[in-house]
Order: structure tokens, then C-alpha cells, then sequence
């Protein structure tokens, strides 16, 4: 029985006009989303690229003595990602620009071409399509599924054959999943399309796999609404009630929800401030100078000839190093406080389906905040595999102090750091790693448990309304 409910409903929602309407309103987002990407990807590949190069045959150019290669200030920029086709998770807000040498990192900084007055306006990506387009869709098709037929009479007829309650609401709840899916899949399949005919990047099987993974993850998504249109309709005797209710509740889930995110992570604490990181750092190098003769006798004082007997080379490196730390600590409690400050507010507001879905699908796809901690977490392992590759080097050298110190205009006449040429090929080169699949679904684990027990909450106070729902 519960199969022909299922083809019932699919039947009426396909003949309607409200599925025409929303069929041809998915396919063009869908298809703009495509056009959007491949263009913004073309651009940001490019970049990427000019840059990464410039980086290396910069990095090339420094082999030819090896203390040169402690002090090359590298610049990585974050590559653009195939899949932020599906969510891109504001990255042209994020830092796509790392700045470091072996002794320490600027603050990540956002570069490249663009108007950076675009970087207000929400992407039309397939996360944005499901979660606010289609999620407002599912209630369109859900608010009269129940009242409405009550009204029409057609539900009374239909219960007294002894079809079981739950039989009902299950082919009701089926028959609009299916009928969603038609749309979803066909915008899906257009914007891939688009994607691939335009040679832009090549998709490989584990970012197929990816995005069943956020296919599937957008359906949970979709189901809640779909439950939660059945759960008023079930509660309300007539359709335009049910209509205003969900739409209510739409606003307060999807729009209102996450915008509360931002103001509580601006009360949640004091935003970090460019002038305090400054006075910070001042106080650290105050604090490491002041008590220089702590690191050995004649740290502090140091002149550029050897031959000065004042000069301590192993303390001013331990002072010089010390120092270096200090601020690279500074540095790093002020990126994380701020990234620290921008989740609290996202993660406060994890009642809201919206904020979870994208949370989830970023994870999956590799975009977003975590896609910039990670990189910056690979950046702090690259420097100091770079530096103990120095170190390594460094040791070959028979003339060298093998002091890895912050002292550049020193090394050229000391022989602090090695300054033999070493073999381009040998030294590392960064690239950037994507997390494995399995280590980004257990990110995405507890969001995704969050979106089902969402589903299960709805559909128990929708399976309830509906057994005790007077139907004359």
C-alpha cells in the first residue's frame, strides 16, 4: 500500500505547477552555480600557480648557498579547491596568502585579484541552493500534505479502506523525498557538466566519492524540513495556517539562527586588534633583551666582525632564537583567538540545520575554516622540516659555527649557517595536503549525527500529530 501512496504523490506533485516552477528554478541556479565556478576557478588556478612558481624558482635561486634558504621568506597560497563547486564555505573571506621563513610566519593575509567588496555576498553553490532554495521548497510541498487533505476530504476516503496511519505518513514522507530528488539531481548533473566540458580540473574517485558523501548529507538535510512540513501540517486544520507557521519557522532556522552567529561571536569576546599584537610583540622582545645575560655572557651585545672579543655566538643564538619564539608565540595566540572568536559563534548556534549542513558539507569537501587551520598546521611542519633539513646540511660544513640563528646580516660574515650550495632537488618543497577521507568524515561525524537526530525528532512528533490527527 505504501507504494502506491508513494506513486500517488508523486503523481499530484509532478502534475503541479508548484514542481514545475521549482524545477526550472533549481536547473538555472544550478546551472549559474556551474558558469560562476568555472570562471572563479580559472582565476584563482591561474594565480595559484603564477605564484607557487614564483615561490620556487625563488626558493631555487637561494640553494646556491644554504643559509640563504633559512631566511627566504616564502609566500604558499592556499590552492583553490574543485569541490567548493558544492561549498565553498566563504574562502574568499579566509586568508589565501602564508608568509614565512624557518625562524617565524607573518599573520595570513588575503591577496590575488578580485573586488574585495564581493566577499559580503553569498556564493551560489550547491550548499547554498540546498540549504536555503530547496529547504524552503520542501515546505512548499509539505505544508498541505496532511490538513490539505483533510480539507479536501480525500484523507478521510483514504483511511477508512484500514490503511495503517504510519503507512500513510511513510508513502507521504517517500513520495516528497523522490519528488525533491528530481530536481536536486537533475541541477547536480547540469552543473557537473558544466564543470567538466570546461576542462577547468579533473575530478578524481575520491572527490566522486566526496560528493555522494554531500549528496547524501543534503538529503538528511532536506528530510528535516520535509518531516518538519508534515509535523505543523498535522498539527493545523487548514493549509494557509500551516503555510504561515512553516514559513515562520523557516525564517527563525535558516536566516535568523545563523545570523545570531556573528553577533554572539562579537560578545562572546573583544575581536583581537592589529595595535595590541604589536604592543605584544614589543613586550616579548622587551622581556627576551632585557634579560639577555640569562642566555650566556655577552648575548645581548654583538658586532659583525669576528674577530671582536665581545661576541658569544652559541648565546646570541640562544637569545636570538628565544626571541624568535616569543613573537612566533604572539603571533600565533592572535590568529587563534581570532579563528577562535569566529567559531564560537558558528558552534553556538548548531540548533540551527542550516549552520550544521554547512559545517558538515565543508568538512567533507575540504573548504572553509578547517581548510585554512589545516594549512597552516601543514605550513608550521613544513618549517620545521625545512630547518632541520638546514640543520643536516649545515653539518656537512666543516667552516660552519652550526648556529641556526636569526642573525641574517651576521651569517654573510660569519659563518653562522653553511654557505656551500646544496642540491635544488633535495631540498623540501611544500605542497599542500588534502585530509583523507576518513579523517574528514570523523570530523564531520558529529554534525552529521546532529542532522539525523534533527530527522528523528521531527518525524516522532510528526508520526504522533499524525495518530492522533482528527481527520473528519
Amino acid at each position: 500500500m505504501i507504494r502506491q501512496i508513494i506513486r500517488k504523490e508523486i503523481l499530484e506533485n509532478l502534475l503541479s505547477l508548484r514542481f514545475v516552477l521549482s524545477l526550472v528554478l533549481i536547473i538555472v541556479l544550478f546551472a549559474v552555480s556551474g558558469f560562476v565556478f568555472v570562471g572563479k576557478y580559472k582565476q584563482q588556478s591561474s594565480d595559484y600557480w603564477e605564484k607557487t612558481n614564483e615561490n620556487l624558482a625563488g626558493l631555487s635561486k637561494q640553494s646556491q648557498q644554504l643559509y640563504r634558504l633559512a631566511f627566504y621568506r616564502q609566500s604558499v597560497w592556499r590552492e583553490p579547491k574543485p569541490l567548493a563547486l558544492c561549498t565553498e564555505g566563504f574562502e574568499k573571506s579566509l586568508p589565501n596568502c602564508f608568509t614565512f621563513n624557518v625562524f617565524d610566519s607573518d599573520l595570513p593575509e588575503i591577496k590575488g585579484r578580485g573586488n574585495f567588496t564581493l566577499s559580503h555576498f553569498s556564493n551560489i553553490d550547491w550548499a547554498f541552493i540546498v540549504s536555503v532554495i530547496l529547504s524552503f521548497l520542501s515546505l512548499v510541498f509539505t505544508y498541505d500534505s496532511i490538513c490539505g487533505e483533510k480539507e479536501d476530504g480525500t484523507l478521510r476516503q483514504m483511511l477508512a479502506n484500514t490503511i495503517p496511519r504510519y503507512e500513510v505518513l511513510m508513502g507521504k514522507y517517500f513520495g516528497v523525498m523522490l519528488t525533491i530528488g528530481i530536481p536536486l539531481f537533475i541541477g547536480l548533473l547540469v552543473s557537473l557538466i558544466i564543470m567538466i566540458a570546461s576542462n577547468v580540473t579533473v575530478i578524481g574517485g575520491l572527490d566522486w566519492l566526496k560528493i555522494l558523501i554531500i549528496v547524501l548529507v543534503s538529503f538528511l538535510y532536506l528530510s528535516i524540513f520535509i518531516l518538519l512540513g508534515m509535523f505543523v501540517s498535522s498539527r493545523t486544520a487548514y493549509p494557509a495556517n500551516s503555510m504561515v507557521i512553516l514559513l515562520l519557522v523557516w525564517v527563525v532556522l535558516v536566516i535568523l539562527l545563523p545570523s545570531f552567529g556573528r553577533i554572539i561571536s562579537e560578545v562572546s569576546g573583544e575581536a583581537p586588534n592589529p595595535a595590541e599584537l604589536e604592543r605584544r610583540l614589543a613586550e616579548v622582545r622587551t622581556d627576551v633583551w632585557s634579560n639577555a645575560e640569562r642566555y650566556g655572557e655577552g648575548a645581548g651585545s654583538w658586532s659583525g666582525n669576528p674577530k671582536n672579543p665581545s661576541n658569544n655566538p652559541p648565546a646570541r643564538a640562544r637569545l636570538k632564537n628565544a626571541s624568535a619564539s616569543a613573537q612566533n608565540k604572539a603571533r600565533e595566540d592572535y590568529h587563534n583567538k581570532m579563528m577562535a572568536q569566529a567559531l564560537v559563534g558558528r558552534n553556538l548556534t548548531c540548533f540551527s540545520p542550516i549552520v550544521i549542513y554547512q559545517r558538515a558539507s565543508e568538512t567533507v569537501a575540504g573548504t572553509g575554516i578547517n581548510h585554512v587551520v589545516s594549512l597552516q598546521s601543514q605550513i608550521k611542519e613544513y618549517q620545521a622540516n625545512l630547518k632541520e633539513y638546514i640543520r643536516g646540511r649545515d653539518a656537512e660544513d666543516p667552516l660552519s659555527l652550526h648556529l641556526i640563528f636569526p642573525e641574517d646580516i651576521s651569517v654573510r660574515y660569519w659563518r653562522i649557517i653553511s654557505h656551500n650550495p646544496v642540491d635544488f632537488a633535495t631540498v623540501p618543497k611544500f605542497q599542500e595536503r588534502d585530509l583523507a577521507l576518513g579523517q574528514s568524515l570523523k570530523l564531520a561525524i558529529w554534525d552529521i549525527g546532529l542532522l539525523a537526530l534533527f530527522n528523528l525528532v521531527f518525524f516522532a512528533g510528526a508520526f504522533v500529530s499524525f495518530l492522533r490527527y482528527d481527520v473528519r
